[in-house]
């Protein structure tokens, strides 16, 4: 009988994986037959409205990359010990080659 569930828990795992699969083509799909109807004119009206070409502030006074969505959230929403961005002095150039 156990090994009975294990093999139907086993297959259960393999269908929903493929159901998740599945899902998400169809939702890719819904995507690119949505946007094929969207003008040029208003894609790039939406793309203005988003200032994607602003950086975006990390923290106070830490101005990052261009071209994200900044969302907040608590601070205690996920704790964590490290710091998820590493920082390095120097300049800001683009010639300055990157620290190793």
């Amino acid at each position: 009988l156990n090994l009975l569930i294990a093999q139907l828990n086993g297959a259960y795992r393999i269908v929903y994986e493929d159901m998740v699969g599945y899902a998400r083509l169809n939702r890719a799909a819904t995507i690119v037959t949505t946007l094929e109807q969207v003008s040029e004119k208003r894609w790039s009206r939406f793309l203005q409205s988003q200032k994607f070409e602003e950086r975006l502030e990390f923290g106070e006074g830490d101005i990052g990359l261009p071209g994200g969505l900044q969302v907040t959230e608590t601070s205690n929403a996920k704790p964590t010990n490290v710091a998820a961005i590493r920082r390095f002095g120097g300049s800001t150039s683009r010639a300055t080659p990157w620290p190793e």
